[in-house]
């Protein structure tokens, strides 16, 4: 180990810094480390590094093309002449290739740093721990942000020609890691069943959020105009439909109050369609006195995002299904009335009636009504706001979860230390 009592982690990491890098993941390496110095001595690895000056524990991943040797050319040229004069499917094998690459970058970075790592921690996005678990010496942690099995179908795309390739390597990567952990039950549920594993080595840790200065936190005020605030991409996943349909409910009985969309447009299908933003508005809100009420923002940064939480008058998360919303998780703590869909992570965030409002999933009536109950009811959204940021604070502070995340790597090393005698 570094030093004694620090355990040195490192983090595979989409990119950084989190300013750079606006990403689920990324927040969640970004809050779980924050202020945690005399605990954990954090490494970065990522493919993507913004970084002002030289930093030890910032390592910037190699490129590929280091790590391809001649062999592998030759292989990926009769790949593609292969793909190109058969009709044999080759997008698996050059899966499992891309997979395997990165892998061997990460361990060669690994096994190069001058002082070992203790505990490595992973995603399971497409399985890379699978591959990475023999090239190193290091306990592997995976950790279950998004596995494909479940969004894949969510998204409409289950029947792409990887889908069950990636769904198989996610299965082996999580069976195969020396801990899992999971930021909700639910998700860690699922993928026991799903994968028929009992996972002996897994525990739900939720993921963090930082404590938001009282003077930034929302404030009810009934001079400002009024508008709803959904941050989400604008998918099939994150319910960006039944955000829009519910305003229209809300919008019916509240003719002053806006909808403020935050977000990128990814596009959803819907009967063979497949619209964007503002071709969803034209083709499901007919009422012209509701769509010009309807405001796409597209991406924001973190400021402003800061801003419009303090100012909303109700937060909605319509999410078809969520591990553990880092946007959720957002604006709660900075205190928003907040109705979101009882899915997944959410229903184990938000305690109904307390921090929060829960409504049915699919159900645009359902949520429209949770969202008109805090608007017309002042006092308990001003009561909901203040249980949400005590709640945050309790549960979901860095200092907790980083406590609850050191007991469970120490206890990976342990079990790894004795199975190795």
């Amino acid at each position: 180990m570094a030093k004694k009592n620090i355990l040195r982690v490192g983090y595979i990491s989409p990119g950084w810094p989190l300013k750079n890098f606006p990403n689920g993941i990324v927040t969640y390496i970004q809050n779980v480390i924050y202020k945690q110095e005399d605990k954990i001595d954090a490494v970065i690895l990522t493919n993507n590094l913004i970084a002002q000056s030289p930093d030890k524990n910032l390592v910037l991943l190699d490129d590929q093309s280091k790590h391809r040797t001649y062999l592998d050319k030759i292989i990926d040229i009769i790949i593609e002449k292969f793909s190109q004069y058969t009709k044999f499917d080759t997008i698996v094998i050059r899966c499992k290739r891309r997979i395997n690459l990165y892998a061997k970058i990460i361990s060669h970075s690994v096994n190069q740093l001058d002082t070992p790592l203790d505990i490595l921690e992973i995603e399971e996005t497409y399985g890379t721990a699978h591959f990475l678990v023999n090239k190193t010496n290091v306990p592997i942690v995976t950790r279950i942000h998004g596995p494909w099995f479940i969004h894949g179908p969510i998204m409409g795309i289950n029947s792409v020609a990887d889908y069950n390739y990636r769904v198989f390597c996610e299965g082996e990567a999580i069976r195969k890691s020396h801990g899992v952990t999971a930021p909700c039950q639910d998700v860690l549920d699922r993928v026991r069943i799903f994968y028929g594993i009992t996972l002996p080595n897994a525990k739900v840790i939720p993921n963090p959020v930082l404590e938001v200065p009282q003077n930034k936190q929302w404030q009810y005020d009934a001079t400002r105009k009024p508008f709803i605030l959904v941050v989400a991409r604008f998918d099939l996943h994150k319910g960006g439909d039944l955000a829009i349909d519910a305003f229209r409910h809300i919008a019916q009985k509240n003719d002053g109050i806006e909808l403020l969309f935050v977000g990128p447009d990814r596009g959803l299908s819907i009967d063979g369609k497949y619209l964007q933003f503002s071709e969803y508005l034209e083709y499901f809100i007919p009422e012209e006195f509701i769509k010009s009420r309807i405001k796409f923002l597209g991406h924001c940064d973190q400021e402003k995002i800061a801003e419009l939480r303090k100012t909303s008058l109700v937060t909605m998360v319509c999410s078809r299904y969520e591990n553990f919303p880092l946007s959720l998780l957002e604006a709660l703590s900075f205190g928003c009335p907040t109705v979101a869909t009882s899915v997944g992570g959410i229903k184990e965030i938000i305690i109904d009636g307390y921090n929060g409002l829960l409504a049915n999933v699919e159900s645009t009536e359902d949520i429209a009504s949770k969202v008109l109950e805090l608007i017309n009811n002042p006092e308990k959204m001003k009561l909901i706001s203040r249980n949400a940021v005590e709640d945050c604070l309790k549960r979901f502070s860095p200092e907790v979860v980083a406590a609850q995340s050191l007991d469970f790597y120490k206890s990976i090393l342990a079990v790894n230390k004795s199975s190795s005698k």
